[in-house]
């Protein structure tokens, strides 16, 4: 009964042992680097009045997808955007700024 249970334990072990070799033998996916160019656009942007203002066109414009970093001045009446190149164009963003409520002055 002892030799079965450690022939059985054995075999576990060894498979075990085998199953984790082969895991690490193929390449792994997550490892893979991806080169992400990124673009800036700015806007003239009037209509902002306050921080709560500018904090409104930030999570705004975050929700569109391959946009990376925002930055809004209601005192400089500027946007500022860095986004994925040939992902995201002008008029999206500008489209956005004007959905939530304000003035892209071209």
């Amino acid at each position: 009964m002892k030799k079965i249970l450690i022939l059985i334990l054995a075999v576990g072990l060894f498979a075990a042992c085998q199953s984790n070799t082969k895991k690490s033998e193929q390449p792994d996916e997550a490892n893979t680097t991806q080169t992400v160019e990124y673009q800036k656009m700015e806007f003239d942007v009037s209509g902002m009045t306050c921080t709560g203002c500018e904090n409104t066109v930030v999570n705004g414009l975050k929700q569109i997808k391959g946009v990376k970093e925002v930055k809004a001045s209601h005192k400089n009446n500027r946007v500022t955007i860095m986004v994925e190149k040939d992902k995201v164009n002008r008029e999206e963003i500008a489209q956005k700024i004007e959905t939530v409520g304000y003035t892209v002055n071209e």
